[in-house]
């Protein structure tokens, strides 16, 4: 699967309003910074937090035909069920992204991406259980997302790791706006080769206990 890290030209007005702080575009560049987003008491479902991991991302902005460096941070939380030997079973995702908006217009990229979408760009948390590929949509289900009512995307997947092996995993992913970032929350089950469908699905559980 590709991994894209899109990098958006922004063609805006001098004032620029992100997550609830505004600023004016100067010759430095200016950093737009996500909030904490969690999942609270997650050891009682059986994830133990593994890392939590900022991601800059430096995008070109024309104001006043100049163009100026704006850096978004992104924020990830890797939480990771294991089995009885200690090996991972599950791995969940929590990543936080400030919104942009220009003039009342949404322009972070974040709103616009599918479900799938946000899997491509942000799969990247998983790379230490392997590479997510041949994503197929498998159904869709409502959940409660800090007080939103979310879709979340259910795949079937394939898992490649560096020993050339593979087998199937699932994936959820559900996203919600909330004071001003983006919040968007990934399962992956069946890490250890055990059939996904067998395992009990907790991403659900999961989506409800993030806090932000």
């Amino acid at each position: 699967m590709t991994r894209r890290r899109t990098g958006v030209v922004l063609a805006v007005a001098l004032a620029l309003s992100v997550a609830g702080c505004s600023g004016v575009l100067v010759e430095e560049e200016t950093q737009f910074v996500a909030g904490e987003a969690t999942v609270s008491e997650a050891g009682e479902l059986s994830y133990t937090h593994n890392t939590t991991e900022w991601q800059n991302v430096t995008r070109s902005v024309a104001a006043a035909g100049q163009e100026r460096e704006v850096t978004v941070s992104n924020r990830a939380e890797l939480f990771v069920n294991r089995s009885a030997d200690g090996s991972p079973a599950a791995a969940f995702t929590v990543v936080s992204s400030p919104g942009i908006t220009v003039a009342g217009q949404e322009l972070s990229p974040v709103a616009e991406w599918s479900q799938r979408d946000l899997l491509d760009q942000f799969a990247g948390q998983f790379d230490q259980y392997g590479t997510v590929t041949d994503v197929e949509e498998r159904e869709t289900r409502q959940v409660t997302m800090l007080g939103e009512e979310a879709n979340m995307r259910v795949f079937n997947a394939t898992l490649e790791h560096d020993n050339e092996t593979s087998h199937d995993v699932i994936v959820t992913v559900a996203r919600v706006k909330h004071e001003g970032d983006y919040v968007v929350a990934i399962g992956l089950r069946g890490i250890g080769g055990t059939d996904p469908s067998a395992a009990g699905d907790d991403s659900e559980a999961l989506v409800r206990r993030i806090e932000h």
